[in-house]
This record gives structure tokens, sequence and C-alpha cells, in this order.
């Protein structure tokens, strides 16, 4: 940086040369005025200390500012403007705080218009998706009311797919406040598992699809019910979906020996090419057998995996093409929610 601040103060460079060159022109060829070699040499050599010495000074002084500016330029957070600190003088410090000022304010009004009008749209969304529930809730009760029709019957399964397209939806909605929203408690995962399984029951009576649940059915969570349930709901949905009529999906729960537990789906589907595989939980990834069932929007996995980060559940997938594909949810023994249900019980029995 001193060579670029002697580079920017090149004119005051040279006009303290062209002073220091003229100052000994002068001397030189002015016969008034006497002085002895050694005198001129010593006034050039002092001219000469006091400039740089001045010019280091001056060096030091005007860039402390701005280094600092370099510095953060480095690691920029959301409160950058806080961590500026006060310039140094009027000009040109002041002046240039005082832009990065009006840019901050500038930046953080557009935030806050963009928030209102995110919050606005999600509200509407919200409102909107409750209203269809209602016609939606209101068909569910006649269909149920005439399950000896044969149309009826054929509706079942369209009317749940429309149910959970819109449920998806809801959560969607609801997902920048998910935290907000989180109420963890001691969970049965069987009885987890069971209710979503009644849940798709229509749409697997429809394909004539077996759901076969074994493992530890005295396994038990620390998580919240309602989300964890999408997670799975998702992951349920995703394996009826690419099940063949007549297929079976598996699950599995296992409690191991440091107190993990394991939820794996397994369904006999098409499996998932192994260069699709590391990309299933992007957003709007829809893969090769996404193309194929053109009702994929790419959003299922996207949601479970962003949820599932937020219940500190890990997902993973291993897949054979040709003979399916298995989902693992992993409930972490340490993680925070885990910890803070040990602490409590050690609160309530020290």
């Amino acid at each position: 940086m001193f060579i670029a601040y002697l580079v920017y103060k090149r004119s005051w460079l040279g006009l303290i040369g062209l002073l220091l060159l003229l100052t000994n022109v002068l001397i030189r060829l002015d016969a008034g005025i006497e002085v002895e070699p050694y005198s001129l040499l010593y006034l050039n050599v002092l001219f000469l200390t006091i400039a740089v010495s001045f010019i280091v000074w001056r060096y030091k002084k005007e860039t402390a500012f701005y280094k600092s500016l370099l510095a953060l330029s480095n690691d920029v957070s959301d409160d950058w403007f806080e961590s500026i600190p006060e310039p140094h003088g009027r000009f040109p410090d002041g002046i240039l705080y005082t832009v990065l000022e009006n840019i901050h304010q500038h930046e953080q009004n557009k935030h806050r218009t963009y928030q209102s009008t995110q919050l606005m749209e999600q509200d509407d969304l919200s409102s909107w998706v409750h209203e269809v529930k209602t016609p939606l809730t209101a068909m569910k009760i006649l269909l149920d009311a005439h399950r000896s029709n044969e149309l009826a019957q054929r509706l079942n399964a369209p009317w749940l797919r429309m149910h959970l397209l819109i449920d998806r939806q809801l959560y969607i909605s609801r997902l920048a406040s998910l935290d907000a929203d989180l109420l963890p408690e001691q969970q049965d995962v069987q009885a987890l598992l069971r209710g979503e399984i009644r849940e798709l029951s229509t749409w697997c009576m429809e394909k004539n699809i077996t759901i076969a649940l074994t493992g530890d059915s005295a396994s038990t969570v620390y998580t919240d019910k309602k989300w964890c349930g999408f997670v799975m709901r998702q992951l349920l949905t995703n394996a009826i979906k690419y099940s063949p009529t007549d297929g079976n999906v598996d699950l599995h729960i296992d409690r191991q020996e440091n107190e993990t537990v394991v939820v794996t789906i397994k369904d006999d589907g098409p499996g998932i090419q192994a260069h699709d595989l590391p990309r299933i939980f992007d957003k709007g990834f829809t893969g090769e057998n996404g193309r194929v069932q053109h009702a994929a929007t790419g959003m299922g996995l996207y949601l479970a995996k962003v949820i599932s980060q937020k219940l500190h559940i890990r997902l993973e997938a291993t897949s054979v093409v040709g003979e399916g594909t298995s989902m693992r949810m992993i409930f972490s023994s340490d993680n925070p929610f885990e910890q803070m249900r040990r602490s409590l019980l050690q609160k309530r029995h020290p």
C-alpha cells in the first residue's frame, strides 16, 4: 500500500523535489549567496529527512481508515457498517464515511421493503392455502360419506395428491418462521410413521402397495412432531410415487448402541442414477426419474433436507438402479434437542 500511496502523492513528491532543486540552483548560481559545499549537503540531507518523515507520518495517518476498510472487505457480514471505525478527519475520510453510511441506509431500506413484501406474499399465500383447504375438507367429508360409490373411490387418490400438494405449499410458506414454530418433545418413532402411513393409505391402495414396518417398536426421539412428520411424509410420498404397482415399501427402525435412532425407508422402484444421487436434495432438481414422472417438482426432498437440518436430523440416500432406493433419517443422540431433554431431566431428577 505504501507504493500505491507514493504513486497517489506523486504530484506532491514532484513539487517537493522541484523546490529542492530550485533551492540548490539558486544557491549555486546566485553570487550574493555564499554557502560552503558541506553546508549545502547538510541542508539537502536535512530537507530530505524532514520530507521523508513527513511523508511516512502522513501515510500512517491517511491510510489508517482505508486499511480498516480493506480488512473489513475481506470478511463482510450483515453488520458490516457497525464494524467501520470512526473517520480520523472530515476530508476525505469523513466524506467516504458519509457515502458508506448513505449506502448502508439505502440497503437497509431496500431490505426492509423486501422483507415486508415477502411477509405480505407469505400471508396471502397462507390465506389462500387455508381457503382452498376448506372446500377440500368438504370434498373429503362427501367422499367418506359415499365410500361404496365407485366414483367416490376413484376420486380418493386424486384428492389425496391435491391435499398433499396444498399441504406442502402451506409448509413452504411457514418455512421462514420454522425456528419459532419448533416444539421439541419426546416422540414415539413408530407412532409417527404409522400416522403418516394412514395419511397415504388411499394412494397405497390405489397402487396396491404393501408397507411393512419393522424394527425397534419402542424407539423414541426428541423432536418436533409436526415438522418431523412432514419430513417422513415427503420420503414416504417419494417411495410410493416411484414404486411400481403391487410394489413394496419397507420401513425399518433401528436403535444403535450409542442411542442413535435410524429410520430407513426402502422402495423397490427404478432406483436413482449414480450421477443424479448427489443432487437429489438440490432445489428444483428432478433427475431422470423426475422427467418420467411429469408431476415431479424437485421440491419434496429439498424441503425435507432443509427442515431436517433445522431438526438436527441427517438424511442419507443410497440407490441401485433397477433395485430401488433407501432413504435414511438419522436421529443423532448428541443433537441439541437431545441435550436439551437430558438437561431438563437432570434438573427434575438431580
